[in-house]
């Protein structure tokens, strides 16, 4: 889904299983949305395109509890920097996805080094993740196949897009 405003989804889907995302602000709240349309998530490839420090967290999610079962397995976020609106959109899912396997996050090759990593996992607060099985990946390598490359329903052959 690309440029993609959502106020409330009605429409629930439990058949999609794998869901690209494109926006041009980062917003937890479009994705918990989309994450309630769309149930059986268990692959999430979310790009931003904005660079704007911009807070990501609402005070309604102050009470995670209150969150929707999150049942991702897999979560790519391209164009991570480390900016605080990337660590609270990513820190969400390290501590609420019980059932999280992976989560890679792409980052600039400037900034693959050792002490921006040690210090992201320092903020991201990968010691108290929900899922005790996950495992959290920082690479530069970018998606062989992004969102734009599907023009019709045929181009998403892939097994899995994610990989």
């Amino acid at each position: 889904m690309k440029g993609l405003r959502v106020d409330r989804l009605t429409t629930v889907v439990h058949t999609v299983k794998n869901l690209a995302v494109n926006m041009k602000l980062l917003s937890l709240d479009t994705i918990i949305e989309l994450m309630r349309c769309f149930p059986c998530l268990e692959k999430m490839y979310i790009e931003s395109e904005s660079k704007k420090e911009k807070s990501v967290r609402g005070r309604r999610h102050r009470n995670l509890t209150k969150c929707p079962n999150i049942r991702l397995k897999t979560i790519v976020f391209e164009c991570y920097e480390g900016i605080k609106s990337d660590i609270e959109f990513a820190s969400f899912f390290v501590l609420n996805a019980t059932v999280l396997e992976l989560m890679t996050l792409q980052i600039g090759a400037r900034d693959y080094n050792e002490k921006f990593l040690a210090e992201q996992r320092r903020k991201l607060q990968l010691e108290n993740k929900a899922s005790r099985g996950a495992r959290f990946h920082f690479t530069t390598d970018r998606c062989a196949r992004g969102v734009w490359d599907v023009h019709h329903v045929r181009d998403l052959d892939l097994t899995d897009p994610f990989v």
